[in-house]
């Protein structure tokens, strides 16, 4: 989707684009992060660095807009430190201002959220949030799906086929509990409502069961059911 790669068959278009035929031309309409790339010149500095980038997409008065991304993302206090300098968390998201130096219509994100601290997880969140308000698409490939806004659409995909395509906000999750326990020597696991929940306790004791566990459903477990299914 991004022109890195050219498709063993088919053919992909994004915006209209052929992406193998017109690469060059969908390029300025679309902004790439990759969490291991080594894009960025470790000997300059972060704005120095943003800088660059502006002025090879021809983006006008380059410096105010790497200082506003600069700023948005708390990286403004350390624009004059050198790259190498900088933590993973630091490049990660400079890795994220430089993608997004020349108002990219599609962000494409991959990784991007892998081994971040708190602080900088929901700093990028907060940040890409912004950016759709503001009209940009983000495809974000991640296995960090905590704190991400209801209003996103998840698709999962198992063996190159699409098996769950949803808004977030469907799995109701502070709805959702689970409920593991042991019924003559078998394991059996119960997800239910707030509702349901002292009905299905009392249903589980009178079966026998032993080592009740309570807790709080989340997206992973849900996502391993589908996977596993």
């Amino acid at each position: 989707m991004t022109g890195l790669l050219i498709p063993d068959e088919g053919k992909v278009r994004v915006l209209g684009f052929d992406v193998s035929k017109d690469w060059k031309k969908l390029s300025k309409y679309i902004g790439v992060a990759l969490a291991n790339e080594r894009t960025l010149y470790w000997k300059l500095t972060g704005l120095e660095n943003l800088e660059i980038f502006a002025g090879l997409y021809g983006v006008k008065k380059g410096k105010r807009k790497a200082l506003e991304i600069l700023e948005k993302l708390n990286l403004v206090h350390v624009k004059d430190k050198l790259v190498e300098e900088y933590s993973s968390g630091m490049r990660r998201k400079l890795l994220l201002a430089k993608a997004t130096i020349h108002n990219p219509k599609i962000l494409f994100l991959d990784e991007i959220l892998n081994g971040l601290d708190p602080k900088s997880y929901l700093k990028i969140i907060e940040f890409l949030e912004e950016l759709n308000q503001n009209g940009i698409t983000i495809v974000l490939i991640s296995h960090a799906l905590h704190d991400l806004p209801p209003k996103a659409r998840l698709i999962v995909m198992k063996d190159g086929r699409i098996v769950l395509d949803d808004k977030l906000s469907k799995f109701k999750l502070d709805e959702s509990i689970k409920i593991k326990a042991t019924i003559n020597g078998k394991e059996v696991e119960r997800i239910v409502s707030r509702e349901e929940l002292n009905e299905t306790l009392m249903e589980l004791t009178e079966s026998g069961a032993e080592n009740v566990q309570i807790e709080r459903d989340d997206l992973y477990s849900i996502l391993r059911r589908i996977l596993d299914g």
